[in-house]
């Protein structure tokens, strides 16, 4: 019994952190399966409609970490940190509700957690999206030198 528990927190914690992640890429997980369902609706067969949605939800992931890096304004990189966290702030919402809903709680409790869930998981994909530019300076090979070298 007491393995069977374990098993069961344990999937249970994997499927969190699975809903967690794909919570935070909402809008290239959604445009890429829309784009998918659409070629399959008409008629590409599955193989292709599967391959088409990976490349375009990677594809969508990786303009906008791109356009994030390059681009210096910084109203066009809040618009950017918002098309990619409002998406995932109303999926962190239905996600959180759904799983208050599951563990029966009271309505003022299920507001509460679903409002929580979509601070943090927009928050997650915010700090994400601002993030990709400070790991790429981060790879630098050649990090800045200090003034007493010579």
């Amino acid at each position: 019994m007491l393995v069977s528990t374990l098993f069961t927190l344990f999937g249970l914690g994997a499927l969190c952190w699975i809903l967690f992640n794909l919570a935070v890429y909402a809008l290239p997980f959604a445009i890429g399966l829309t784009c998918g369902m659409y070629l399959y609706e008409s008629g590409q067969g599955v193989f292709l409609s599967i391959i088409a949605g990976l490349f375009i939800g990677g594809f969508i992931a990786a303009v906008g970490e791109f356009a994030f890096d390059r681009i210096r304004s910084i109203p066009i990189k809040l618009a950017i940190g918002l098309i990619y966290a409002i998406p995932a702030g109303i999926t962190g919402f239905h996600a959180a509700k759904g799983l208050a809903e599951f563990g029966s709680a009271s309505a003022a409790a299920i507001t509460i957690l679903s409002w929580l869930g979509a601070l943090v998981i927009g928050g997650t994909a915010w700090a994400r999206v601002t993030g990709w530019s400070e790991v790429n300076a981060m790879s630098d090979p050649h990090p800045h030198r200090s003034f007493n070298e010579h």
